[in-house]
């Protein structure tokens, strides 16, 4: 099993949590206030209080900020769970901040320094030599941001990062350019398979700088 280092998709469930005690106060705030202004109708404060939580759920911009947040959570505990299946001389940081951002995991080994960045999509994923698409949509951005996030890593650590996107629950594999798309079942074969390329010694400093920076 490989070493973790940090909790998988930490950011995202702190991020759950301050929503959920955000709700929680406006629904508390909405049943004091019933108690205290209107006690006789006392037995409709607590449903009146839900009802107030339901209603702001519903808004379109929380449901998307809420749904986006549970499943991009979702899709990082289980790759990391699928990381930790790695060897022994495989160790995986989980929520690496590179300053305004973080990275989702990075794995170092025998074969190098990677930068797996998960998506959790609905939809179909499309993957080809010159693009990526996401349910019918050419998305850039998304493989911008896995080598920003490989470029930020390799002048942090002093050498060479391979950024691999996965897409939980997708079956797809396959190079957009330079970068591995995949899916999560095909991810500890790829790493697996490549030739070992670096030290010991080399995975130890490597290892130090990016314990600093575990969230």
């Amino acid at each position: 099993m490989a070493r973790e280092i940090g909790k998988a998709g930490k950011t995202l469930y702190k991020r759950l949590l301050r929503i959920a005690a955000v709700f929680g106060g406006v629904g508390l705030a909405i049943w004091l206030l019933i108690k205290l202004t209107a006690p006789w109708m006392g037995a409709l404060a607590l449903p009146l209080a839900l009802l107030a939580v339901v209603r702001m759920l519903q808004d379109k911009e929380v449901e998307r900020l809420v749904v986006a947040s549970a499943r991009g959570y979702r899709g990082e505990a289980q790759v990391g769970r699928v990381l930790s299946g790695l060897p022994s001389t495989w160790k995986v940081y989980h929520d690496v901040d590179l300053g305004g951002e973080n990275a989702d995991h990075v794995v170092v080994g025998p074969a190098g320094v990677f930068n797996v960045e998960v998506k959790n999509y609905t939809g179909p994923v499309e993957v080809r030599p010159n693009g990526l698409w996401v349910r019918g949509q050419r998305r850039d951005d998304l493989v911008r941001q896995a080598w920003r996030q490989a470029h930020k890593l390799q002048e942090l650590l002093g050498v060479e990062v391979q950024p691999i996107l996965v897409f939980w629950g997708k079956k797809v594999n396959g190079q957009v350019g330079r970068l591995w798309v995949m899916g999560e079942e095909d991810l500890l074969p790829h790493l697996k398979a490549l030739p070992p390329r670096l030290t010991f010694a080399e995975a130890k400093q490597i290892g130090e700088v990016l314990e600093r920076r575990v969230r």
